[in-house]
């Protein structure tokens, strides 16, 4: 099974595949927070109300944000779930270690929001989230619109909530378990018994939840740096965001006025690189941001922007990923993930350039010194 290297221990701990050898998750009927569940079998049924299972306050998936408060709900995307403010800010070495029964995740991820540290570890088939904070999660296997059978019992000697859906899905079943540091949350595309299996697996004695380094939100070398989540956006011209693009609502696409020195002429390309596509927005005045993306056949490439009024730049990045410098002698700040960071497709670096006209931005799929060739060709 993806996400377990299966040992002998591990086959002694959790039986040999006889259901009869492990503690059976006991079903229970659905209470409200001030009431003890009872012991009746109960039908599937979708949560509309926060109800406390085996200790745990489990929230309808709709309402986790609003009456937790908290930003930290799997999402399970392509990129991985969270995309919070601080997700760079706990480097892998900081990163809990779930055991030698578990393999390598493909990826990583971290967010903190309403007072919650959510670490997730992305595995072929299966998802594990440790948490702190209060023992409080959404409740359902997400992606799926369907009712949950939802039973309570135990993993590892600790109270934890079953949870699986009648029908295919890409998830399919939940444990999630209270522990002394939070919980802990697996996600399997299986039988909840592969659920249960990975819980059970996990080396929970030395787990710590790191706190990981705040996120850079100031100015450096010119260039003030703001967190795109919750901090103050450009004060000037055409907000913009790596996930929804330009966000003022009155933006609109313009052609790009002769001479401009929004324009984006380069003199240098890396080999084998083009020019795919030169767009300008305006967002109240002639023009606001010029982007242009360069790619090759088979690569995405790189994309070059520039931006009128402010020099301001989002950072969702802690102050050692920020290195301070000069463009064509201009000031300018170089931004350099480390290798790990290559997990996330959009961790790439970045050259931050202050212009007379605001911001030059070159940030894709090429090292940090090509994009830097790139800014010092760029017009001025």
């Amino acid at each position: 099974m993806a996400g377990l290297a299966l040992v002998a221990w591990l086959a002694a701990a959790c039986g040999d595949g006889d259901e009869s050898s492990e503690s059976t998750p006991t079903p229970i009927t659905l209470a409200s927070p001030t009431q003890s569940p009872p012991s009746s079998v109960p039908p599937p049924t979708p949560i509309t109300n926060p109800v406390v299972v085996a200790g745990i306050t489990l929230y309808p998936p709709d309402a986790w944000w609003l009456q937790a408060g908290s930003g930290c709900e799997p999402r399970l995307g392509t990129e991985g779930s969270y995309k919070g403010p601080e997700l760079y800010s706990i480097r892998q070495e900081e990163l809990p270690d779930l055991g030698p029964a578990i393999d390598e995740p493909s990826w990583a991820g971290v967010c903190k929001s309403g007072g919650i540290t959510a670490i997730e570890y992305v595995f072929d088939d299966a998802r594990v989230i440790l948490t702190d904070g209060p023992p409080e999660w959404p409740a359902g296997v997400p992606g799926a619109e369907v009712p949950a059978h939802i039973s309570a019992g135990e993993v590892a000697e600790r109270p934890a909530v079953f949870l699986t859906v009648s029908q295919s899905w890409a998830y399919t079943a939940m444990v999630i378990v209270a522990e002394e540091f939070g919980l802990t949350v697996v996600f399997s595309k299986g039988a909840a018994k592969d659920a249960r299996q990975i819980a059970e697996a996990i080396v929970r004695d030395h787990i710590q939840i790191p706190q990981g380094k705040d996120t850079f939100s100031d100015t450096l070398n010119g260039i003030r740096f703001y967190d795109y989540s919750h901090g103050e956006n450009r004060k000037e011209g055409c907000t913009w965001d790596p996930y929804t693009g330009v966000g003022n609502p009155n933006a609109r696409r313009v052609d790009i006025p002769p001479e401009t020195p929004l324009d984006i002429v380069p003199s240098y390309l890396p080999e084998g690189y083009s020019l795919s596509e030169k767009t300008a927005t305006a967002c109240g005045g002639p023009v606001d941001l010029v982007e242009t993306y360069f790619k090759t056949p088979e690569d995405d490439g790189f994309s070059v922007r520039r931006f009128s009024g402010e020099a301001a730049w989002f950072s969702p990045y802690s102050e050692d990923w920020l290195t301070p410098g000069t463009i064509a002698g201009h000031a300018a700040v170089f931004v350099a993930p480390p290798a790990w960071a290559s997990y996330m497709t959009y961790m790439w670096p970045e050259v931050v350039v202050k212009e007379d006209f605001g911001l030059t931005v070159v940030r894709g799929r090429i090292s940090l010194e090509e994009a830097k060739r790139v800014a010092e060709g760029l017009n001025r």
